[in-house]
Parts: C-alpha cells; sequence; structure tokens
C-alpha cells in the first residue's frame, strides 16, 4: 500500500504537473513583407516644374490588392500622379505564420530636377495620421527620413522612370535593389543613388523587423540648348 501512495505521489509532483509558464516554449512570428507584382509606369505631370519626394503609405489587403492610398508627404503638382499610379499597383500579401494578413508598404516617388541640382532631396513636412487604423495595426512599415537626388547622367537623352524594390534591414539600411522598371542610362545613378538614403526601420509589434520600400525616381528630359 506504502509503494501505491509513493508512486502516486511522484506522478502528481513530475508526470500530472504541467509546466510552470517560465518554461513554456515560444517562437518568434515568421513575417515575410509584402512585394511587388506588378506595377504601371510614374510620369512627370506636364507644366509641372517641382522636385522632391512624395511619400505614400499604401495599405495592401490579403489578397495583396491596394486597398488604400495614404499621403505622408505631399508634392501639390506631383502628388496625384504618384497616387494615380499606385492604386493600380499590385502586391504578393504580406504573411505572418504562413497567413495573409493586411499591412502596408512605403513607396517613395523622387522627381528629378535636371542639372544643376541640390544633392538633397527636400522632404515635405510629414503629414501625421492618426487613424484608427495605423494604431490598431501590427506591421508599421519604413519610413523615410532622409534622401538624395541620383546624378544626372550626361548622356541623357529623354525622360524616364526607374522603379526599384528595396529591402530595409532592422536598423533602417537598405540594400539589395531589385529593378522593377528598368531606364537607362537612369537606372545605374538610381541604383547608387539608395546607398545615401537613410529609413526608420519597420516593426512588427513593436519590434524592429526587415521590410521592403518602392523607390520611384522621375527623371525629366534635359533642357537642350537652343543654337
Amino acid at each position: 500500500m506504502g509503494r501505491l501512495i509513493a508512486a502516486a505521489v511522484a506522478f502528481l509532483c513530475f508526470g500530472g504537473q504541467p509546466l510552470a509558464p517560465w518554461t513554456r516554449i515560444t517562437e518568434e512570428p515568421h513575417f515575410q513583407p509584402p512585394e511587388v507584382v506588378s506595377i504601371s509606369n510614374v510620369t512627370i505631370p506636364y507644366h509641372s516644374v517641382a522636385s522632391g519626394t512624395v511619400v505614400l503609405d499604401v495599405v495592401i489587403s490579403e489578397k495583396g490588392e491596394v486597398r488604400n492610398v495614404q499621403v505622408r508627404r505631399d508634392i501639390k503638382s506631383e502628388t496625384e500622379e504618384a497616387v494615380r499610379s499606385v492604386k493600380t499597383w499590385k502586391f504578393e500579401p504580406a504573411m505572418l505564420n504562413e497567413k495573409a494578413f493586411t499591412s502596408r508598404v512605403t513607396v517613395a516617388v523622387t522627381f528629378n530636377p535636371v542639372p544643376p541640382l541640390s544633392e538633397n532631396v527636400p522632404l515635405p513636412p510629414l503629414i501625421h495620421q492618426d487613424d484608427e487604423a495605423r494604431i490598431q495595426s501590427r506591421f508599421q512599415p519604413p519610413q523615410v527620413t532622409y534622401a538624395t537626388f541620383p546624378v544626372y547622367p550626361l548622356n541623357a537623352l529623354m525622360a524616364g522612370t526607374v522603379i526599384l524594390e528595396v529591402s530595409i534591414n532592422e536598423t533602417g539600411k537598405g540594400r539589395n535593389p531589385k529593378v522593377l522598371q528598368d531606364a537607362p542610362p537612369f537606372t545605374a545613378t538610381a541604383t547608387q543613388a539608395i546607398d545615401d538614403w537613410r529609413f526608420m526601420p519597420a516593426t512588427l509589434d513593436g519590434r524592429p523587423v526587415e521590410s521592403k520600400v518602392v523607390l520611384v525616381f522621375c527623371f525629366p528630359q534635359p533642357v537642350t540648348p537652343i543654337p
């Protein structure tokens, strides 16, 4: 009888006792940011002479469709064209633990001036948006904090638009640019300019994570001197 009692006590102490909360194993969430599938060209609006960067916060649905485009930095004569084009783009949705969910992607559209030009892109004032979706969203996309104009190629003869998808690491560094729209000779200088751009990294539940941004560089046709 004593042996049975001892065995029961041992079972309760070891075999039947649940793990204490501090011993439970938790896994880091597996996150994949949204990626571009298809794009349409962004052109410089007719008669516009403004230069600088329009920054858009694009809401991507679980199906990869553009649900909404919110303007984060605005240039009045340029923003409408940027928004019009981005609304037609398609994406692979963000994935969290292999399940699609609504997320955001940052798209920065830079309208470059013809030479001579300044090295620093004049970022318009940040438009603060404390909407309910932004407050509740688990994923917050990266933000552009500093930008430079690409060097205007000396052999450029026509206007052109370069579109790049850039990976942003947990420290806010841009790397591994993927060319979505090629426009020689502008592509090389646009890609080189990314080294000088700075970003605030994306966060998932407040923790920095790798993400992607889309950078668009619109180059106007160079001015040809009249003989």
